[in-house]
């Protein structure tokens, strides 16, 4: 019996996550170990075969994505979606539904003509198995979930906040310690508290964790002296499109 086949596709995105995939070092023999890999964009041509399981990046911005995305779910036992922007929509999902103006304003001669639709997370046109969260995504926990899927069960993750992983690696509270708008107290954990660990505070592109209590930390950005439009801002860049 061989490997099973595994996809690594993008719609409209920046291709992070997928490059992050081609960054995993020597970590990505261990998936080829897992996995027989017969398309992974960005970094070899096609195989022309079909996967058993697909790895999606991007949203659904245009009637061809849409198209793509429907054939590629009736090829495959498993469509995994990976990053924030397949998740959610991600941040170019932000801002009004209508961009005719933005396409015209940035490309007069042309815009008009382009195919183009509010970015859609893969949810929205076909079903999803499992999301992978991340702006871009953690390489570990991309290989903890692997792991689960490839087994034909839902991986286990994290039910805690980026608070936790804070802890466990000793990092100062950038909240408390350095008045630092850091959404971490409310976010998922999974990606090992990435930014945090660098002093920058937590973006949410995991998104809520379960338990998350938002109305208390909206009242200590309140505190901090953050306005309206700042803490607005603050929830609206990744967690108010939810996961």
């Amino acid at each position: 019996m061989g490997k099973p086949k595994a996809g690594f596709y993008s719609l409209t995105s920046c291709s992070g996550d997928i490059l992050e995939i081609t960054n995993l070092g020597e970590d990505i023999l261990k998936l080829f170990d897992l996995v027989e890999v017969v398309h992974l964009n960005v970094a070899m041509p096609s195989t022309g075969k079909d996967p058993d399981i697909a790895f999606v990046e991007g949203a659904v911005t245009s009637m061809e994505d849409e198209e793509f995305l429907k054939a590629l779910r009736k090829k495959v036992k498993q469509l995994v979606g990976i990053g924030t922007c397949a998740c959610t929509g991600g941040v170019i999902a932000r801002g009004p539904e209508d961009r005719r103006n933005w396409l015209t304003d940035v490309y007069p001669e042309s815009g008009a003509g382009f195919d183009i639709t509010f970015p859609r997370p893969l949810k929205d046109i076909v079903t999803v198995d499992f999301s992978i969260p991340g702006c871009p995504i953690e390489k570990k926990y991309l290989l903890h979930c692997l792991g689960y899927l490839l087994k034909g069960v839902l991986p286990e993750v994290p039910a805690y906040s980026v608070c936790m992983e804070c802890k466990m690696k000793g990092n100062e509270c950038l909240l408390r310690y350095r008045s630092s708008a850091c959404l971490g107290p409310v976010t998922k954990a999974g990606c090992g508290a990435r930014q945090p660990s660098l002093g920058r505070p937590c973006d949410g592109c995991f998104g809520f964790y379960d338990d998350a209590n938002k109305e208390s930390l909206i009242e200590i950005f309140r505190e901090m002296g953050l306005s309206e439009d700042e803490i607005k801002k603050r929830f609206d860049l990744f967690l108010e499109r939810g996961l």
